[in-house]
């Protein structure tokens, strides 16, 4: 739902939003998921009837990690990159897991994880040997911190953030996706502003300075929708409780109480049913109100710069 909102985009409103605009994580992972899991790295990963780790799921993870950084990473120079690459598909390679491997518990994982680890420097030793611009490492200790999928959020905005803003700068109609894009990463700023205070910087992730000017907080007032969201919100709200209000006058006892029961408790109990169906009302007249609000343009990033480019 991408109208006005009363409430934030969850993780599913983002995964559309980085599908939808053909953002660069998103196409990576695509990629990944979808890349070629034949025989071709069976001897680093294992067959289907002996797979690495005794898992299909595991091999089929190392070889299209093992495919990714043959024929795509090590083809070019890294020196230059403005993010890391590398630190994302190591990130993949442990959520995938995780993914795929559910129903084990954490010490499964990690024991999963440390044999790919394993082929993929004996990999890049063996078969890849190439300079260190071109050769991405594996990440052993990428599960040593409890906040992990928090660093792979918070890294995946960062590269994700600078295409959506030149987009924007080109396509103001987009904003209100932007907006509710970049508010949605609140949370995870405030918890990693408590640990990457001046004293605490032992649990801060290496690449924090690099994301501190993305944060919400600095963004979304530079934003020209930011006051024209915030006053549908509140309408939204006032026309949602107007009706409540309404309702709750309008809509008498439906059932006559003979004298005997007309006790205080009794009496506590309808107040009580009175302000949870109120409550209830409130709720519906938000969700109602914010899908019948303005439609947004839904628009694919790389296609209208392709159109910029070929004006």
């Amino acid at each position: 739902m991408w109208g006005t909102q009363i409430r934030q985009w969850d993780d599913i409103d983002v995964r559309d939003f980085s599908v939808d605009q053909g953002l660069y994580t998103a196409i990576l992972y695509e990629e990944l998921e979808t890349s070629d899991t034949s025989n071709s790295y069976d001897v680093y990963c294992g067959t289907a009837q002996l797979p690495l780790h005794g898992s299909r799921s595991v091999r089929n993870t190392c070889s299209s990690i093992l495919n990714y950084l043959e024929n795509i990473y090590s083809e070019s120079d890294h020196t230059t990159d403005t993010y890391d690459v590398c630190k994302l598909l190591n990130y993949w390679v442990y959520n995938r897991l995780k993914i795929l491997l559910h129903s084990y518990d954490s010490n499964y994982i990690i024991r999963a994880h440390g044999d790919i680890v394993r082929k993929w420097n004996d990999f890049n030793e063996l078969i890849l040997k190439k300079d260190e611009n071109k050769t991405c490492k594996p990440i052993i200790n990428i599960a040593a911190y409890n906040d992990w999928e928090k660093r792979k959020e918070l890294y995946e905005y960062y590269v994700d953030y600078s295409p959506i803003k030149t987009f924007l700068d080109f396509y103001p109609q987009g904003c209100r996706k932007f907006y509710h894009y970049v508010e949605s990463k609140k949370k995870l700023y405030e918890h990693f502003k408590k640990h990457c205070t001046s004293d605490k910087k032992k649990g801060c992730p290496d690449f924090y300075e690099q994301c501190e000017k993305y944060d919400p907080d600095i963004i979304l007032p530079t934003l020209k929708c930011r006051q024209e969201i915030i006053n549908e919100r509140k309408e939204a709200e006032h026309s949602a409780l107007q009706r409540a209000k309404a309702h709750s006058v309008d809509d008498p006892n439906a059932q006559d109480e003979s004298d005997d029961i007309k006790s205080f408790g009794a009496s506590k109990l309808n107040k009580n049913s009175n302000n949870i169906r109120m409550y209830g009302n409130v709720l519906l007249g938000v969700v109602a109100t914010s899908m019948t609000s303005g439609a947004l343009y839904r628009v694919n990033i790389n296609s209208l710069i392709q159109i910029n480019r070929i004006s």
